[in-house]
């Protein structure tokens, strides 16, 4: 094989890179390409923090490879068939992403092009996620040994220089590769805040991680303030493919390998956190697989009954969205995020519980908006976690979360919240804990009565989860989709991909095909 193309989607790395290595076993000359398509940088789930996040990504690949990388703009099917025109191909090599319908769509078109235009097309996985489906209760026992068959090493220097541009194709480059070239200018404040992403950025976030950072892991990852700091800080780099799960699989279990030879105090810590950590790059691929076995959940809820459920505070959510609810730490969270493009674990689901139980608005509205708001945006992540924070996948424990008392348990000297919420800048602690009893002159009172509101949605909730049907319909999400961890042992074990899978891409045959 002459030439074949590296369409890099979430892949932006060189380190473990599979279809990276594929293409450079096969093919004399690896031509890499990222695509700015319109679909995807018009759908609602994009913003300037995921546009940004490419074309760092984008520069430091770039750079590692002498220039050598062609930003194209254009729907995939009409670039690939310009980029042919001028460049030959018969193959193109790439990771099997498992992202929102948007991408889906794009795929089996590509797929199909493929097929037509004799054109192979070789997908790769990259994660613990499995396309095509292993059995629910053995997948736990597939994903560790996916994950310890350790990451590919970076490719020789030698192998490098098949990496490139030929003369013929830089013509078609993009001129300049930015979010305001692209349509999706970051704020002052986003470019400030904002976590960079790139590959060199991975690695040393992963390094200090490991070495410094993540011994508050365990204990400091539930409070908004601490998680800046204690959080792995990966999840932008998972996301976007700076990083992969398996390469910070490996170097947790070196780091563990050390620590477990070391004894006290600070040991135990360590353990506890890296025990901890490593649990959440299991649950991440978890969820991500229930958007690659239901493409159907990003429309609708898991258990159907839940469709039933009123949504009569649809008029909230743009007060929701801009941070003016009444609710300090509420407001706080989605300021933090409009401007980071961050917010730990318990922030984001005590806001999607605010927003679904509360203030009773759709999870379907919130769905998109918050996509866009999280610079480490995973589609299967958000997407199930979502309809999880909502109940509507059925399965769970429905968790109501008081926005006061997770003020008062993890910001009691409301430091977060007087960071983020200008009108409680100079308000003592205590005023801003009572606000809810009695309100801070200059800040705005809650939205709604919030135990008339909850127990509204709980009185509805519950009657739907009570009826006979509903229960047989919980009963199949679990069997598709339910942990088999029993609660004694921290393991778990999954489902696998039945009727209504994906399926992608070995194109050349029309065969086609988800917070840490």
């Amino acid at each position: 094989m002459q030439t074949a193309l590296w369409w890099i989607k979430k892949d932006v790395r060189l380190a473990d890179n599979p279809a990276l290595t594929a293409a450079l076993a096969n093919a004399a000359t690896v031509v890499p390409v990222f695509l700015f398509e319109p679909a995807v940088l018009e759908a609602e789930e994009t913003s300037a923090f995921h546009v940004a996040a490419w074309c760092e990504a984008l520069a430091d690949l770039s750079e590692r490879l002498g220039g050598h990388v062609l930003p194209l703009r254009g729907d995939a099917i009409e670039t690939f068939a310009r980029l042919r025109a001028v460049l030959p191909f018969d193959a193109i090599y790439s990771h099997e992403e498992i992202g929102s319908e948007v991408t889906f769509a794009r795929d089996r078109a590509v797929a199909d092009w493929c097929a037509s235009e004799g054109v192979t097309w070789h997908g790769h996985q990259q994660t613990g996620v499995f396309r095509g489906g292993v059995d629910r209760d053995r997948r736990a026992k597939e994903w560790t040994a996916f994950m310890r068959g350790g990451p590919l090493p970076a490719p020789s220097a030698a192998d490098l220089t098949r990496v490139r541009v030929p003369p013929e194709a830089a013509g078609l480059a993009m001129p300049v590769v930015s979010p305001d070239a692209v349509g999706h200018p970051l704020t002052e404040a986003q470019r400030d805040l904002r976590q960079p992403v790139s590959e060199t950025a991975a690695v040393a976030t992963l390094d200090d991680f490991l070495t410094d950072r993540g011994a508050c892991y365990s204990g400091g990852i539930s409070s908004p303030n601490l998680a800046f700091t204690c959080g792995s800080r990966l999840s932008v780099h998972l996301a976007w493919g700076t990083l992969t799960g398996r390469a910070a699989y490996a170097a947790t279990e070196a780091r563990q390998a050390e620590v477990r030879a070391q004894t006290g105090d600070a040991a135990r810590q360590w353990g506890r956190s890296l025990n901890a950590f490593k649990s959440r790059l299991h649950w991440r691929d978890h969820f991500i697989q229930r958007l690659e076995s239901e493409p159907r959940m990003e429309f609708e809820p898991l258990n159907a009954a839940y469709e039933a459920l009123p949504t009569p505070g649809d008029h909230h959510l743009d007060a929701w969205l801009a941070g003016e609810t009444g609710w300090p730490l509420v407001d706080a969270s989605m300021r933090c995020a409009a401007q980071t493009g961050f917010l730990n674990f318990r922030m984001r689901a005590m806001v999607t519980s605010v927003a679904v139980h509360t203030l009773r608005i759709d999870w379907r509205k919130i769905l998109y908006p918050t996509a866009r708001l999280w610079a480490d945006y995973e589609p299967g992540i958000h997407i199930a976690q979502t309809q999880m924070q909502a109940g509507v996948v059925g399965i769970n424990q429905l968790r109501v979360y008081s926005p006061d008392k997770q003020l008062a348990d993890h910001d009691p000297e409301a430091t977060f919240v007087r960071q983020w919420v200008q009108e409680l800048a100079d308000v003592p602690p205590e005023a801003i804990l009572k606000h809810h009893v009695r309100p801070v002159p200059g800040y705005r009172e809650p939205l709604v009565d919030r135990l008339v509101w909850s127990k509204g949605f709980k009185d509805d909730y519950y009657a739907i989860k009570g009826l006979p049907e509903t229960k047989v319909l919980a009963d199949a999400v679990y069997q598709r989709h339910g942990s088999r961890r029993p609660r004694s042992a921290r393991t778990w074990k999954s489902n696998a991909p039945r009727a209504g899978e994906r399926r992608i891409v070995k194109a050349v045959a029309a065969q086609t095909e988800l917070g840490l």
